[in-house]
């Protein structure tokens, strides 16, 4: 009797997906994916400038005490993200 159960088992094993399957699937998750980057993006376009940290300050070398204003973005400590525009007036 196990051996008729385990013959049985293999014979009606799951077969693997088609590759038409598999891109169908890979397309619906990269839409998705870039379909919450886009809202990501309109709801926070800035990320922390990779120069200063997000502190809009440039710190000096060798007396580290000593800052100026950091020359990317003017300052401000934030620059856009891949992608993103320049948010305008909402309205």
């Amino acid at each position: 009797m196990p051996t008729a159960l385990i013959v049985s088992a293999a014979r009606t094993a799951a077969r693997p997906p088609s590759p038409v399957t598999v891109l169908l699937w890979a397309a619906a998750i990269a839409i998705c994916f870039a379909v919450a980057y886009r809202i990501s993006i309109r709801r926070h376009p800035y990320r922390p400038c990779r120069k200063c940290g997000e502190s809009g300050k440039h710190r000096g070398a060798v007396f580290t005490g000593s800052f100026r204003a950091c020359t990317r973005r003017g300052g401000t400590g934030r620059e856009l993200r891949a992608f993103a525009r320049e948010p305008g007036p909402r309205g």
